[in-house]
């Protein structure tokens, strides 16, 4: 957009009357136009060049501010410059994490290729995760976006205006939910938006969550830290900025509020309390990674999220359920973090706890088979692919395997015979020890027994 029509021009000059003036003049430009102040070697031909979207955008400078000489501009007077005319720059967002079936498309109509960590996202990029799909952004300032599974967001607008340094952010949520940690804005005219169907919510600087149920044609709004300016809007990408303190409904730390696209901002409520997990520290070493939460009143369901980084950039599972207890399947090996939250009637999250586990997968799959001899051998796997990891063999006549009658560290071969055992019912088990993140981690097996009869 290189020309400016003379038609424009006038209705522009019509509807703004801005006189050069001293820098220090108290009175306020107009709401369209962006104070300047003239520095030496200023003129309004290398003003047009440097911020304004045209090089012939220096006549409407002048007749704007009624320059008479366009070469010669008095040192410390203020023009007023063209807030729609300003020369803006294209930003990029880029793609820290990725997980599963995550795609985008640069235009409408075109076909969606996939994403993978690394790439830069532009204004205009779509954006879709699968099922059990996961993407996390970062943008120039560092604030982080979270796309979870299911969802589908618009990069609708990523700028900043030259002049001012003044950046615009915008996302349109068309599917699902993105979480947003947002760095506090410094510029005043700086500007964090994002929209669904239902709503617009404007921020300066603050954690918070935005969920369009579309079956419901709803969307959810829970904020985590800082406050949040929530409009509704029947298409959100046409609602002005809400400003915390202007818009119809101001949303703080610890409340969240519903709001149906054509209603008005729906009130907002406090967030339920975040459930705790029964044992959190317990080692993961079955199969299946389990979890049983703790009740939270008012709960209709609860979210359970594992991730390897604590800010939940990395997402590795997201799981909804009515129940307590929550399995998930296909863990690697390694140090999470799980982050969990109670859900109320409305379908708005509440506030979340994060706890730290670990994982490792008992493979030694051992066996205690009697001998000839009356005694017993006591087999196990030993994982040959993994350096370093040791084998310990503990065998008791109690259930909790204290006072053990033998506990011996470093046992090769994935065999132990014992004999001359006396009548009775014996407990043992094998633990494993092995260096994981530079770590030592002893992995106890599950305690075994048998009953020797003679």
């Amino acid at each position: 957009m290189n020309g400016f029509s003379q038609t424009g021009r006038v209705a522009l000059i019509t509807a703004i009357v801005f006189c050069v003036q001293p820098a220090h003049a108290k009175r306020v430009p107009p709401p369209d136009t962006t104070p300047y102040v003239v520095k030496s070697d200023d003129s309004l031909y290398t003003l047009a060049y440097q911020y304004m979207q045209s090089p012939d955008d220096w006549r409407l400078l002048r007749e704007l501010n009624h320059v008479a000489n366009p070469r010669r501009l008095q040192i410390d007077s203020r023009l007023a410059m063209p807030t729609a005319r300003l020369k803006q720059k294209s930003l990029t967002a880029r793609v820290v994490a990725v997980r599963g079936g995550v795609e985008k498309s640069t235009a409408p109509g075109l076909p969606f290729i996939p994403v993978n960590a690394g790439a830069l996202l532009h204004e205009g990029d779509e954006v879709r995760t699968g099922r059990d799909a996961f993407l996390s952004m970062t943008l120039p300032d560092g604030s982080h976006i979270v796309l979870p599974s299911s969802s589908r967001i618009q990069i609708a607008r990523l700028r900043t205006t030259l002049l001012t340094g003044a950046v615009e952010r915008r996302f349109d949520l068309k599917q699902g939910e993105v979480t947003t940690d947002v760095t506090p804005l410094t510029n005043p005219r700086d500007s964090f938006r994002v929209t669904s169907p239902s709503v617009v919510a404007g921020v300066r600087g603050t954690r918070f969550r935005v969920n369009y149920l579309e079956e419901q044609d709803a969307t959810t709004v829970e904020v985590l830290a800082g406050k949040i300016g929530v409009d509704s809007s029947p298409d959100g990408s046409a609602a002005p900025q809400p400003v915390p303190g202007h818009a119809e409904t101001l949303v703080a730390a610890g409340y969240g509020n519903v709001t149906r696209t054509g209603a008005i901002a729906g009130t907002p409520v406090a967030l339920l309390s975040a459930p705790g997990i029964v044992e959190p520290d317990k080692l993961q070493r079955f199969e299946q990674v389990e979890f049983d939460l703790t009740a939270v009143s008012g709960a209709i369901a609860y979210r359970t999220e594992i991730a390897t980084d604590a800010g939940f950039l990395d997402l590795l599972r997201d799981q909804r359920s009515s129940s307590l207890r929550v399995a998930f399947d296909d863990i690697p090996d390694g140090n999470y973090f799980v982050r969990v939250s109670a859900t109320d009637g409305q379908g708005i999250d509440g506030l979340p706890q994060v706890f730290t586990f670990i994982r490792h997968v008992d493979t030694t799959n051992p066996s205690a088979v009697p001998t000839e001899s009356g005694g017993y051998a006591f087999r196990w796997h030993v994982d040959s692919e993994v350096p370093g990891m040791r084998y310990r063999f503990i065998l008791s006549r109690n259930i909790d395997l204290s006072a053990p009658l033998i506990d011996l560290l470093d046992v090769t071969g994935g065999e132990m015979s014992v004999a001359h055992l006396a009548p009775g019912k014996y407990y043992w088990t094998i633990v494993v020890d092995v260096f994981q993140n530079g770590r030592l981690l002893s992995v106890p097996g599950e305690i075994r027994s048998f009953t020797q009869t003679r």
